[in-house]
């Protein structure tokens, strides 16, 4: 085993930084020199918003607004400068690991699979289900998710392996190595509906 302290802040500061980042480099799209142009508008305001309202989902819009926040006047410092210092506690954390490790391994997801479609109505247990991923992401480093068997419910499980910096090449052998050593079990089949989509686009 091995202590990541600030593992757990990953998804706050996710949060922080790629809505910041996002709403920064989004805000060009006004309709006047990229991107889609709502038609029909009655002034220059009235064009932005309907642009923005008509090119953008309500994810994305979601993520706009959070970054827009975070960035506004008064709270920059509080917030996206804070969330970078706690990314560099991460990475340093996980430079501390792998001073003493070759990979890590971790579940991919802190719960199971989830029938598509459920969660869309509750960003909040979307946004929780990436618990395992976001800190790897902020820290920069490579990783590979694979399946390793089916809970209760016929559901894949997935297991993720964390490399050091640029060290993808070991990585994948090591993924290898326990794709041709796994049970049947743990190499899921394709569902269902996939095999179907794979047919037709072979066609």
């Amino acid at each position: 085993e091995v202590s990541c302290p600030r593992f757990k802040d990953g998804i706050a500061t996710y949060y922080i930084i790629a809505p910041s980042e996002a709403s920064a480099n989004l805000a060009r799209y006004d309709g006047v020199k990229y991107g889609l142009r709502a038609e029909g508008t009655r002034s220059c305001g009235d064009m932005t918003a309907r642009t923005r309202a008509q090119g953008f989902g309500p994810e994305v819009q979601r993520r706009i607004l959070i970054g827009t926040y975070a960035l506004s006047a008064g709270y920059v410092d509080a917030y996206y400068h804070k969330a970078q210092q706690v990314r560099t506690l991460i990475r340093q954390d996980f430079d501390r690991a792998f001073a003493r490790f070759d990979l890590l391994l971790t579940p991919t997801s802190p719960c199971t699979a989830f029938p598509a479609g459920e969660r869309t109505d509750d960003p909040l247990a979307m946004y929780m289900a990436d618990l395992m991923t976001i800190p790897i992401n902020l820290a920069g480093l490579p990783a590979i998710s694979l399946p390793c068997g089916l809970d209760e419910h016929g559901l894949p499980v997935g297991l993720q392996l964390i490399g050091n910096v640029l060290e993808e090449a070991r990585l994948l052998q090591v993924a290898h190595a326990y794709e041709q050593a796994a049970s049947p079990l743990a190499r899921c089949s394709r569902p269902p509906l996939v095999q179907p989509l794979l047919h037709s686009t072979a066609n």
